[in-house]
């Protein structure tokens, strides 16, 4: 039975991706491009949390807004 390393990247509660390999040069090789993947999911993050909490708007109030509507 062949060692095998396996490296697992959460990125969030429910997200993460995972790499397997029999040696570290084929992680490294499989970790090829990774600056490119980092720089899609800064940009995707980035995205959400200005949709999420758009500049402006005092988020103390969004909170207080969602305790009224849950009454």
């Amino acid at each position: 039975m062949a060692a095998s390393i396996v490296v697992r990247i959460r990125l969030g509660p429910m997200v993460f991706f995972q790499i397997e390999g029999v040696d570290c040069r084929e992680v490294s090789t499989a970790l090829d491009g990774y600056e490119e993947l980092n720089k899609k999911l800064d940009a995707m993050c980035s995205d959400l949390a200005e949709r999420v909490y758009p500049e402006g708007v005092d988020h103390g109030d969004l909170k207080d807004k969602e305790a009224d509507d849950e009454i």
